[in-house]
């Protein structure tokens, strides 16, 4: 029996190795293919400092590569934007007065491009596992586990992929803090226009722009 189950791992490692290996080039074309992506998004944080969950939602944007805005519904008011060349982060919900700018990294962990993060040359970046399948708001998705094999501002990261397009559905991510942060992609479109205005961010009257 013991001689059985080893030969039998032989052949089920290199497939599911090649299963997992097979759908993320599927899911890195599909991106590279596209010129623009929109998503209307629910995040979900959880801290065990902070108590229970924390839920917000919107509308993200992408104009790859440097090109990206998250404009929050819910706290209604915040948004990160990326123009191309600052990065806008402004929490009115917690701090009316200020919007904190920084320039865009051209590349690494803080590259503003949400959807290149894990779908550009990820097996380069990541040690990948197939987990298996799952649904999300009604779409079936096969979920890849990544361990970066280069410093992130995480230690794992969990990405669902679905099956009909081979688009990003949800990512699971656990943070150098501990914190465990979700977001689930829900009408995700690719190659739709966006308008100019959507990765435009102007300080209204009396913020206070802080540049670290």
């Amino acid at each position: 029996m013991a001689v059985l189950a080893a030969a039998a791992s032989f052949f089920v490692t290199p497939l599911r190795a090649q299963g997992v290996a097979t759908i993320l080039a599927e899911a890195e074309k599909a991106y590279h293919a596209s010129t623009s992506f929109r998503a209307d998004f629910v995040q979900t944080i959880e801290n065990p400092m902070l108590g229970k969950p924390e839920t917000s939602r919107g509308v993200m944007y992408l104009n790859p590569p440097d090109r990206f805005a998250m404009r929050f519904s819910e706290p209604k008011g915040d948004r990160v934007v990326a123009d191309g060349l600052w990065i806008w982060l402004f929490v009115p919900s917690s701090v009316p007065d200020q919007v904190i700018r920084q320039p865009i990294p051209r590349g690494g962990a803080q590259t503003p491009n949400f959807f290149a993060q894990f779908l550009d040359k990820p097996l380069e970046r990541y040690r990948a596992t197939l987990v298996g399948s799952d649904t999300v708001a009604g779409v079936t998705v096969d979920v890849v586990k990544l361990i970066p094999k280069v410093d992130q501002p995480f230690s794992e990261a969990v990405i669902a992929i679905a099956r009909s397009d081979r688009m990003l559905r949800r990512v699971s991510l656990i943070e150098e803090t501990g914190q465990k942060r979700v977001i689930v992609l829900q009408s995700v479109s690719a190659g739709v226009l966006i308008p100019e205005d959507e990765f435009k961010f102007r300080p209204g009257n009396g913020v206070k722009v802080v540049t670290p």
